[in-house]
């Protein structure tokens, strides 16, 4: 008789197992769904910061004409083979001097006319000239050095791709801007590096 009854519970309980099992199947869909990404909030592109040391506008050769025309004037750089023809002096906005000249290579091979290309300033160097051999201007009148105008800590100048390298026959244009001397001053003196003085020269109004 206990025999039996111990058998009675034990269907029992599997009975009940079963049924909780079929229930839980019910409310189940029986779909997996994939875990959903995790949510990414303030998240920001960073840009590069790194200096462009080789940006700049490009080195434009154009060939060698006839060196007199339309220069104020003409003067040999110290890298033999390449002179520098001034182009104008002029006033412009914001009380400023523009100053436009080329280098030009009379020789028949490659002159390297700046070499470096890491650092920042190298793009620059070719107007605004080396730290303590820049470029500059003269107001002889009033005795007074003006140099290169800065913007950003940066030389207002054109700019070039380095190493500068310029072919035979074929020349290159630059400009810089300065602090425009009192306008009663018609003349100034141009200091190029690498350059005669260029002295008296008449302000383009």
């Amino acid at each position: 008789m206990m025999s039996n009854w111990k058998t009675y519970l034990l269907a029992f309980g599997l009975l009940s197992t079963a049924a909780i099992g079929l229930a839980s199947c019910d409310n189940n869909t029986g779909t997996t769904q994939p875990p959903a990404d995790p949510v990414v909030e303030g998240r920001e592109v960073q840009a590069n910061t790194t200096p462009q040391t080789n940006t700049g506008e490009e080195v434009i050769e154009t060939k060698s004409q006839n060196q007199k025309e339309n220069s104020l004037a003409i003067e040999p750089h110290q890298i033999e083979g390449v002179v520098v023809s001034l182009l104008n002096v002029k006033r412009s906005s914001g009380n400023t001097l523009n100053i436009y000249w080329k280098m030009t290579n009379t020789s028949s091979e490659d002159k390297t006319l700046v070499k470096c290309s890491a650092a920042w300033y190298c793009a620059y160097k070719l107007a605004a000239g080396a730290y303590g051999n820049g470029t500059y201007i003269i107001d002889s009148i009033n005795q007074k050095k003006h140099l290169v105008v800065r913007a950003n800590k940066k030389p207002v100048v054109s700019t070039f791709k380095t190493p500068i390298i310029l072919s035979p026959n074929s020349s290159i244009n630059l400009w810089a801007k300065f602090p425009a001397p009192p306008a009663d001053v018609k003349t100034v003196s141009i200091y190029l590096a690498g350059v005669a003085p260029i002295e008296d020269i008449r302000i383009t109004e």
